[in-house]
């Protein structure tokens, strides 16, 4: 297998536009029954996540709490779960989510998207705050939510996190008008709000960031490429470092790419190869979906690549810190997991606090068979064996993994959805180092739960642990 970094592509620094900016509340409902258009992101949509299409879908952000033995814990919420209901339009619509953070203090901390205002149709990221018992937090932002609107164009919210001074830093990317005829392409835009929940005013242009990497390629060739931001994290100095995928050209396939940022949300164009790490096998799709910064800097990126045509297999990048790949990780840097079906990928990753394990967690679909989930759990630091197998919930219905946290034992939690009799349903579940299950939590090491009977929006995004060993979910459910 072969790879490369371009070392021959020059690439622009970055943009700050000056957009108009709307910092919303709650939303107000009106009687247009029309879905949010959410921004394409120059591949496949994400299985979960379903497009807007003629049915229109009802849901909601849903949280759930269990217990160490995986119990649900009716002292949080209502019985045991949280429902917030962002979109409250006559017919209905979707409220998405792409992530789950706690700080300091156990607060919750939900990452996605929401319908626009009125009768606007695009969507406006959210980040929302629940307190660590489940209740919406009112003293954050204007009744728990804060809301961003880039000139009514559709927001790709993705995942985020609270960082080490106890900022929130949301990531994903906006389609914004290039200047050049009609084209339009995506944007990194990352947002950061202090504790109360408004915008932090140190970062970017009154606390966001709006970055396009690759510029025009020169003056006779405007055409600009595209960037996006899957996920952001902090090294230790304060600066961030994000991951998605992207491309330098107006139009073709697409890398992964990874862009550092300083404490002040400014480009870093000397970090990695002329201002991005790249990685590229065979020229063609290639993508970043997450990422965690280790206890060293290392930066562990998880996604997909395409080793050869008609093949995607799941993904790990490892680089140090200066963004120059890690070679004693692997030998070019990164490692490609086979779990033998056509289109294979990491969604979720995780570090545990010591600094020895990371985990990665997703699926693998195709070749006619039912989606199974997958899990990768990579000793990082000291010893330790790899563990990197498909790990199906249901032998026969499809599951897929989407996060993955570790508690303070090590043990590792996958959180996504399975089918049953197509219900879909939220499932946990937790294995130890060496990938077994643990049998003490739940049903032989499984947790189902079912918020609504016979729906299919059903799936949890995010996963934390509390710092009373307290499990945490969030994700969708329908109406």
């Amino acid at each position: 297998m072969s790879s490369r970094m371009d070392q021959g592509r020059s690439f622009a620094g970055v943009a700050v536009l000056t957009l108009a900016l709307a910092f919303l509340g709650s939303a107000c409902g009106d009687d247009d029954p029309k879905e949010p258009q959410q921004t394409p992101d120059a591949g496949q949509p994400d299985a979960g996540q379903p497009d807007s299409g003629p049915t229109v879908v009802d849901s909601d952000v849903a949280l759930a709490r269990f217990n160490e033995n995986g119990t649900l814990d009716t002292t949080f919420g209502a019985s045991g779960t949280t429902r917030v209901d962002l979109s409250t339009v006559a017919g209905g619509t979707r409220d998405s989510v792409w992530g789950l953070a706690a700080d300091s203090s156990n607060r919750l901390v939900v990452f996605g998207a929401r319908r626009g205002e009125g009768d606007r149709v695009d969507a406006d990221r959210f980040v929302l705050r629940l307190t660590a018992d489940g209740a919406r937090d009112t003293a954050f932002a204007t009744d728990g939510v804060h809301s961003l609107n880039i000139s009514n164009l559709s927001d790709g919210a993705r995942n985020g996190i609270v960082d080490r001074n106890g900022k929130i830093v949301a990531s994903g990317y906006t389609s914004q008008p290039t200047g050049v005829g009609t084209q339009a392409a995506n944007r990194i835009v990352l947002v950061r709000l202090d504790d109360a929940g408004k915008p932090d005013n140190t970062f970017g242009w009154k606390g966001v960031v709006n970055a396009a990497p690759f510029l025009g390629q020169s003056e006779s060739n405007p055409e600009w490429g595209m960037a996006e931001a899957y996920a952001v994290d902090q090294f230790s100095d304060g600066s961030y470092v994000t991951t998605g995928y992207g491309r330098s050209a107006s139009s073709g396939t697409v890398d992964v790419v990874n862009f550092k940022f300083s404490a002040t949300g400014v480009r870093d164009v000397n970090w990695g190869m002329n201002g991005v790490a790249l990685l590229d096998l065979i020229n063609d799709q290639d993508r970043g979906r997450n990422l965690i910064v280790l206890n060293d800097d290392r930066v562990c990126t998880v996604g997909s690549v395409t080793p050869s045509a008609g093949k995607v297999t799941a993904m790990v990048f490892m680089l140090d810190k200066n963004g120059l790949r890690d070679t004693t990780f692997a030998a070019e840097g990164y490692k490609s997991y086979d779990f033998e079906r056509p289109e294979q990928a990491f969604f979720g990753v995780a570090k545990s606090k010591d600094g020895k394990w990371v985990a990665a967690a997703g699926y693998r679909a195709g070749g006619n068979q039912d989606d199974d989930s997958v899990l990768a759990i990579i000793p990082v630091g000291g010893t330790g064996t790899e563990f990197a197998k498909a790990v199906p919930i249901s032998e026969t219905e499809n599951d897929r993994f989407w996060a993955v946290a570790f508690d303070a034992s090590n043990r590792v939690y996958a959180a996504g959805y399975v089918t049953e009799g197509g219900d879909n349903r939220m499932v946990i579940a937790r294995y130890n180092t060496d990938g077994t299950l643990d049998t003490t939590f739940g049903t032989g090491g499984v947790v189902k739960h079912n918020f609504v009977v016979g729906k299919v929006e059903e799936a949890a995004r995010g996963i934390v642990v509390q710092a009373n060993g307290k499990v945490v979910v969030a994700g969708t459910a329908d109406k």
